[in-house]
């Protein structure tokens, strides 16, 4: 009996190894896909100020998009997306500003991003650009700020971004993160006690 028992506990470990072997693939290749994902969301609004976000894309990424798409267009500012339909930027003409933001000698389109049902401001980014050189413009009647995101990393294919309204301080969402490692040695260390059980009670039971 305690032999199937043992024989039992081996097969849950070994299976669960492979669902967490698994999902790992799963993640490691959900980085695969053509886009990730850029969530932006704003906190610490205490008086609902209205507030416009907008996402402000590098002369660069235009181009590189434009490429991607094997298109030939040559980049003209605000124009290059109001006046052509470029399959990798998927935005509203409506939405894109005529005037051009420029930081550091480089030139940003800006466009308006509308909020989703979850007041989250998405837009999607090819996965082989490996820069996050764009930049977040939040304005209203008294304010006027620039997010910069370069340092920040991607989870799952989504780069999370929190605003701090009140604060004016952008963020990555604080989250614990076990590794793959951790997780593997917490496993063998169960194993490990489990065989130490299993030989200290057959080893009584000799005696």
């Amino acid at each position: 009996m305690k032999n199937k028992v043992f024989f039992l506990l081996l097969v849950f470990i070994m299976s669960l190894l492979m669902v967490i072997f698994n999902a790992t693939n799963v993640q490691a290749n959900s980085s695969n896909s053509e886009f990730f994902e850029l969530q932006f969301e704003i906190k610490n609004n205490e008086e609902n100020d209205n507030v416009d976000i907008y996402l402000l894309l590098p002369k660069e990424y235009i181009e590189f998009a434009i490429e991607h798409d094997n298109l030939d267009i040559e980049y003209q500012g605000a124009n290059t997306l109001k006046e052509n339909n470029i399959p990798s930027i998927d935005v509203n003409g409506l939405n894109i500003l005529d005037d051009t933001y420029e930081e550091d000698g480089i030139e940003y389109v800006q466009i308006l991003l509308d909020k989703n049902d979850n007041d989250i401001y998405s837009f999607d980014i090819l996965s082989d650009y490996f820069d996050l050189d764009m930049r977040y413009r939040i304005k209203n009647e008294t304010k006027d700020f620039i997010a910069n995101i370069e340092n920040f990393k991607l989870n799952n294919g989504i780069c999370e971004i929190e605003y701090d309204y009140d604060a004016d301080i952008v963020k990555q969402p604080d989250r614990k993160v076990f590794s793959f490692g951790t997780i593997m040695l917490f496993i063998i260390l169960l194993i490990v006690i489990i065989l130490g059980v299993f030989s200290y009670l057959k080893q009584k039971k000799q005696n």
